[in-house]
């Protein structure tokens, strides 16, 4: 039995317990459902503390690999979306850097764009209805939060249209950000509504169409100009910021060009005066 096999698994002493669980998970020896060892086996096979143990487990519930039921003991959890989109929201939080969202751009970029070609491809039309409908309501928003949250809206409508719950997973999980990112380039930029518009216009008619192909270029040209505002407003937050680290402290500069003036002025004087007596003789 594979719940008698894995309670006299021995893996060695130097072995984390961590390490341990996670290659029997992935390796598919314990499957979804299955029951792990209780904690105290876990303690005694590799002569660890119950903190320890408990430590190893909570990362891997972190990470939805397993499930743990009070008072039953912890499984393998089912292969579920959510985990995924857990996952993905997490690393989006903590790896906040600007190599980090480039990516997750280029992501968005890649899952879009087939998103627009499937919904482009459904014959029934479904897809550009819905999307035709979030386009009507921002259309109609005027507060900037308002429309950035939107916008994402539309976003996410298109990652669902597609019928690929990956995607909307993917989507559902990088929302947040999106939408800062959004504000913030609305802040920037006053013109920026229009283009939006025009450029969601131009997804929702190619989908219309039904030209795969076309919807694809469509959508992944518009997340391509959105990555390139971003770029901008990075070089601008940048660049501000050196400068602002560069520049003096407040009345610093004053105070020292105060002193050159006191230092330089006894100086000027004796030289007219001197000049004057000459003058004079």
């Amino acid at each position: 039995m594979l719940q008698d096999r894995a309670n006299t698994l021995a893996p060695s002493a130097s072995q984390p317990i961590e390490e341990f669980l996670n290659q029997r998970i992935l390796s598919g020896e314990w499957p979804t459902g299955f029951k792990l060892p209780s904690e105290d086996s876990l303690r005694k096979q590799f002569g660890a503390s119950r903190t320890l143990v408990r430590e190893a487990i909570r990362r891997l519930q972190g990470r939805g690999l397993i499930k743990t039921v009070n008072g039953s003991g912890s499984y393998v959890a089912g292969g579920e979306l959510q985990h995924v989109s857990m996952a993905l929201n997490a690393y989006s939080v903590l790896a906040a850097d600007h190599r980090t969202f480039a990516d997750l751009l280029e992501l968005r970029m890649a899952i879009e764009g087939d998103a627009a070609a499937k919904a482009a491809a459904d014959r029934e039309g479904r897809g550009w209805r819905l999307l035709e409908a979030k386009l009507q309501v921002m259309s109609a928003a005027r507060i900037i939060e308002e429309f950035a949250i939107l916008d994402i809206d539309f976003h996410m409508e298109l990652l669902r249209t597609s019928g690929n719950e990956l995607f909307a997973s993917l989507g559902a999980a990088l929302r947040d950000r999106y939408v800062r990112f959004a504000i913030d380039s609305y802040r920037s930029s006053e013109h920026l509504r229009n283009e939006t518009m025009i450029e969601h216009r131009v997804i929702v008619d190619s989908i219309k169409s039904g030209r795969p192909e076309v919807a694809r270029e469509a959508a992944r040209s518009h997340v391509s100009r959105s990555r390139g505002r971003w770029e901008e407003l990075h070089c601008l937050a940048t660049t501000s910021a050196a400068g602002d680290a560069n520049k003096p402290a407040e009345g610093g500069a004053g105070k020292d060009d105060s002193n050159k003036l006191r230092t330089h002025q006894p100086h000027g004087r004796r030289a007219l005066q001197s000049n004057q007596r000459k003058g004079a003789s």
